[in-house]
C-alpha cells in the first residue's frame, strides 16, 4: 500500500541517504518510520527514520519554529504514539539543518523528564498534555535540552 511521502522526507533522503526507501502507508501508521536507508556521517548500516517536519507549537501561531517539539506518547486514536515505534532514530527538520536523535534515547528522556514532574498534567514542558476531545497524549519538549543531553547528529541543509 502506498502513500504519499511529505516534502520534507524525500528532501532529507535525497540529501542524506543512500538506497532510500520510504515506508507503506500502513508501515507509517502502525511502525511510525518513514524512510530508511544508509545516513550519510552514521556508517554502513541501514536505518528506520521518523522524519518531523518543522512545526508550530501552537495552532494559533503564524510561523512554525525550531525551539520545541511536541513528543506523541500516544496518537488521536489512542494507539502507540511515534515516540513508541519502529524507527531507529526521529529527524527534526531545522530551518538550516536536521537534528537526528536516537528514537529511544529521546523516549527515555522524556520519560524521565515526566517522572521528575510527577506526571503532572498540562501545556507546559515536560507535562502530559491531551487534547480536548481527543485520545492522544503529548509532551512539549525544548530541544534545547535534547541538544545538550542526547547524542545528536546535526546535518545541514544543503
Amino acid at each position: 500500500m502506498s502513500r504519499l511521502v511529505v516534502e520534507s522526507e524525500i528532501e532529507f533522503a535525497n540529501q542524506f541517504l543512500k538506497q532510500a526507501e520510504y515506508s507503506t502507508e500502513k508501515e507509517d501508521i502502525t511502525e511510525h518510520w518513514d524512510v530508511s536507508g544508509v545516513c550519510f556521517g552514521m556508517g554502513s548500516q541501514h536505518f528506520k527514520f521518523d522524519v518531523k517536519e518543522r512545526r508550530r507549537i501552537n495552532r494559533s501561531d503564524v510561523e512554525a519554529q525550531d525551539r520545541y517539539i511536541w513528543v506523541e506518547g500516544t496518537n488521536v486514536h489512542g494507539e502507540m504514539g511515534w515516540i513508541r515505534g519502529k524507527a531507529d532514530y526521529i529527524v527534526f527538520e531545522q530551518k538550516h539543518a536536521w537534528l537526528i536523535v536516537g528514537r529511544k534515547e529521546l523516549f527515555d528522556f522524556v520519560v524521565s523528564k515526566l517522572k521528575s514532574n510527577n506526571f503532572k498534567e498540562g501545556k507546559d514542558l515536560y507535562c502530559i498534555y491531551q487534547r480536548k476531545n481527543r485520545l492522544d497524549k503529548i509532551t512539549l519538549v525544548d530541544l534545547a535540552d535534547v541538544k545538550t543531553r542526547l547524542n545528536c547528529k546535526t546535518l545541514y541543509k544543503l
